[in-house]
């Protein structure tokens, strides 16, 4: 992957992580099941062009308010069985406003080819992930049903179910923003980091599970 693209995707993803936790009874519902009014087709359109949904894994779609759209995604490969994260960055915005005889219309860019990275993940790191953000996003951080917004929408899905809203910046979600980033970082990685990469990996639940189960008992 092009050096210039691949920085572009970090800093979108890396940028997730800018806000500190707070503790979950602290964080008001920003997310909730299913897209935002208005959002489902483009949102559907963006998340098929950038490597589809997994049913049986997670993923986090990013819709910025400018800029390009990116998504991580941790599914089986079909044909080995093997978990695999894929991250992807669309080459041109796919959401474009035009106007045409005083009249403005939306189109969505779809003749495109994104750029993607991926690395393997072992399966009981990639359970534990699973089981995390399906616990996450069962919390009371989550609304029965997604927010209204006008700029970013960020769209995550576990095990087939979507929760979208705008970007939190605290609580358990918070938290996931902060994996999503480490899975960039190893999807990207070159085969002798991914021992390092599965373990900041694993920090970084260990942390959660510190901060949120920990309390929580």
């Amino acid at each position: 992957m092009p050096v210039a693209p691949r920085r572009a995707l970090l800093t979108l993803v890396l940028a997730a992580m800018a806000a500190p936790a707070l503790a979950a009874s602290q964080c008001l519902p920003v997310v909730g099941e299913g897209w935002p009014p208005a959002v489902g087709n483009y949102g559907q359109a963006a998340s098929s062009l950038l490597g589809g949904q997994a049913e049986d894994g997670l993923s986090l779609l990013v819709l910025p308010a400018r800029g390009v759209e990116s998504q991580v995604l941790l599914r089986r490969d079909a044909a080995s069985g093997q978990w695999m994260v894929l991250a992807g960055l669309a080459d041109k915005r796919i959401y474009s406003w035009s106007t045409s005889g005083g009249r403005g219309g939306v189109s969505l860019q779809l003749d495109q080819e994104p750029e993607f990275a991926q690395a393997p993940l072992p399966d009981a790191l990639a359970q534990r992930l699973i089981e995390v953000w399906a616990t996450a996003l069962s919390s009371s951080e989550v609304a029965p049903r997604a927010p209204v917004t006008e700029s970013e929408v960020l769209s995550f899905t576990v095990n087939g179910e979507r929760y979208s809203g705008t970007r939190p910046g605290c609580g358990q979600l918070q938290a996931l923003l902060d994996q999503t980033a480490l899975l960039t970082e190893l999807a990207h990685s070159k085969d002798k980091k991914y021992e390092k990469r599965y373990a900041d990996i694993e920090r970084a639940l260990d942390k959660m599970h510190d901060r949120f189960v920990g309390d929580a008992g």
